[in-house]
């Protein structure tokens, strides 16, 4: 239970460097996205293993869904925002998400590439030797 305190602590303390390094050098995006990008240059480096962050990244998605009860409970209070504004905003959250999506899954799949090309070359140069 420590291991995954630490993790999730030291995952909280990475974004939020992000953060601030974002705002600091005004980036167009969020420290999200340059944590994003820091993780994975050191996780593709070998700087970083996946274990020294995987059983804290496992529980922050296995518990994704509390993070989101903030967001329900304003659409309670905000309803006659909603009556009035509330087909553009449904859709801009719609765009917002789908470019996530979108954006997590190439991510993902460009990473899982990379790793597979990196093992195969391995495997390679270990058979030619």
């Amino acid at each position: 239970m420590l291991t995954i305190l630490a993790q999730v602590l030291a995952l909280i303390a990475a974004w939020y460097a992000a953060d601030r390094a974002a705002a600091w050098l005004h980036l167009p995006f969020s420290g999200g996205v340059v944590g994003l990008l820091v993780m994975v240059a050191l996780l593709l480096s070998g700087a970083l293993r996946p274990a020294a962050v995987e059983q804290g990244a496992d529980w922050l998605l296995s518990n994704m869904l509390l993070f989101f009860i903030p967001l329900v409970v304003s659409v309670v209070q905000f309803t006659d925002l909603l009556k009035s504004d509330g087909l553009r905003l449904f859709a801009a959250i719609g765009l917002g998400f789908i470019s996530v999506l979108l954006a997590t899954a190439f991510t993902v799949e460009w990473v899982c590439r990379l790793e597979r090309g990196r093992r195969l070359r391995r495997l390679r140069s270990e058979r030619a030797a």
